[in-house]
């Protein structure tokens, strides 16, 4: 058997092990807001490939909250991360919430840092520097800076118990410092100090992303779940007529 289909197999047989020992839980990821029924009729759509289970219900990258008291007890079983962060805050950087309207040009840089992201060319969205960036209770924007400026960043989304991150990037010079580690903690540490109820931190899929993104979120604590989403009993359901725009996994 050539190389190639070797480690595809052990891959395979791999995602199988995962998918038949990663724990089942419920969440409630609506509770009858707009954005919210958007996100969990999303979640069901029919997976592409796996027609008999949901699009984002399998192989769920999550991060539980609750694990961990506090905002110091994130890394305290995160060796790697820890040390990560750690070189990343000797070196200067922080984290703050920012508007994103406000910072499309260091945003630009940031996406055009790089000429390809997980093996892709860059969208052309991210290129355009007169994108408009939506601002809305259930969103937010926070990143990591070095002197005031932007190097790393990710976009939460708000939905029922949980926050979802998208468009999480770094500048290329930046990312052997330690930014992205240091932006998931200081993501856990924003939403535990400013979002109490929420349970969860959702970073996309296991199965679907390359060896490096999937070591990634290993190493910054998300573990794989099969996900039963649902609506909060008694919340009113509403129309929803949002296109169904897959949120990024970069």
């Amino acid at each position: 058997m050539a190389a190639p289909e070797l480690t595809r197999l052990r891959r395979l047989l791999g995602d199988l092990r995962m998918a038949a020992t990663m724990p089942r839980v419920e969440i409630v990821v609506s509770r009858g807001r707009r954005h919210e029924e958007e996100c969990l009729r999303q979640f069901r759509q029919r997976h592409p490939r796996l027609k008999i289970v949901g699009r984002k219900v399998m192989g769920v990258a999550l991060l539980r909250l609750d694990e961990f008291p506090g905002d110091d007890g994130y890394l305290e079983r995160l060796r790697y991360a820890r040390r990560r962060v750690r070189r990343a805050h000797r070196l200067g950087y922080t984290v703050a919430t920012f508007d994103p309207n406000e910072r499309r040009a260091e945003l630009l840089a940031i996406h055009s840092s790089l000429p390809e992201r997980q093996g892709r060319p860059m969208d052309a969205p991210y290129l355009d520097p007169d994108a408009s960036y939506e601002i809305a209770p259930h969103l937010e924007s926070i990143g990591v800076l070095k002197d005031g400026v932007l190097v790393a960043y990710s976009e939460l989304e708000y939905a029922g118990d949980i926050v979802g991150t998208s468009r999480i990037m770094g500048h290329g010079d930046h990312l052997n410092n330690g930014v992205m580690f240091l932006l998931i903690a200081g993501i856990v540490e924003h939403v535990k100090s400013t979002r109490p109820d929420i349970r969860y931190v959702f970073y996309d899929m296991f199965f679907g992303a390359g060896d490096g993104l999937r070591a990634f979120k290993t190493h910054a604590g998300f573990r794989p779940y099969w996900v039963r989403w649902r609506r909060e009993p008694g919340a009113a359901r509403v129309l929803t007529t949002v296109p169904d725009q897959p949120r990024s996994d970069r």
